[in-house]
């Protein structure tokens, strides 16, 4: 049977120098009609102490899962630095549509700041808004470098959560500066068809309810952590 197969980070050393495309991109491979991922690691010559997480069809697997034909299987190594803590960049909805000087709700950073320190208790935040409390009374010029400095800051992160359920200028922005530094992004929001999102985000998730579950069910420390770390590196 065939199967795509995807490496991420030092585990790109082991993909076949025939197969097409960046060592990034996924490269087909037959394996025996009945195998799981023991056999690609087998057949690509890999450590298998080297792997320390598996994902099919972008669900959290075992290496022993039975796989199907035309099966999208993920592959990532031992998250790099050991201890070094995971920066993650909470981006989503300050102004939003609105046409006034006020903020919608900034509720959501707390819900997801207390969520990720309990999951991941080395994360290191940043978040604009902790950073800038009082960001509504700022002067012009104080505004001005807030808005360029915490834009540019996405970047810097190994992973940025956008959370739009409304339309947000400032959030879309981020999403590009951290896309264009190789920071993983997932975003929160309903806009699955704008293009802004679609062709930025790692994944699209419809509501935090989906994001806290990833973390309770123990997918985001074991697929989405490495990824981020990996594509960082890549």
């Amino acid at each position: 049977m065939k199967v795509d197969v995807k490496l991420y980070g030092a585990l790109r050393a082991n993909r076949p120098a025939e197969a097409p495309g960046m060592p990034h991109h996924a490269f087909e491979l037959t394996l025996p009609e009945v195998a799981t991922a023991v056999h690609i690691i087998q057949a690509l010559g890999i450590d298998d102490a080297l792997v320390t997480a598996v994902a099919i069809n972008s669900e959290t697997a075992e290496l022993d899962t039975p796989l199907k034909e035309g099966d999208q299987v993920s592959l990532f190594p031992p998250v790099a630095g050991g201890s070094e803590p995971l920066r993650v960049f909470i981006a989503g909805v300050m102004q939003a549509n609105r046409q006034d000087t006020q903020l919608e709700s900034q509720d959501y950073r707390l819900l997801l700041s207390q969520a990720l320190r309990r999951h991941i208790p080395n994360v290191q935040l940043i978040d604009p808004w902790a950073e800038n409390p009082n960001s509504l009374s700022y002067t012009e010029e104080q505004a001005r470098h807030t808005f360029l400095t915490m834009t540019n800051k996405a970047s810097e992160a190994d992973l940025l959560i956008a959370y739009l359920p409304l339309p947000s200028m400032g959030t879309a922005m981020e999403m590009w500066q951290a896309y264009q530094g190789n920071t993983y992004i997932i975003a929160v929001t309903p806009y699955v068809h704008h293009w802004a999102v679609r062709f930025t985000a790692n994944h699209i998730l419809p509501d935090l309810e989906s994001l806290f579950g990833w973390m309770e069910n123990g997918r985001f420390q074991q697929e989405i952590v490495p990824a981020a770390l990996a594509l960082r590196q890549s």
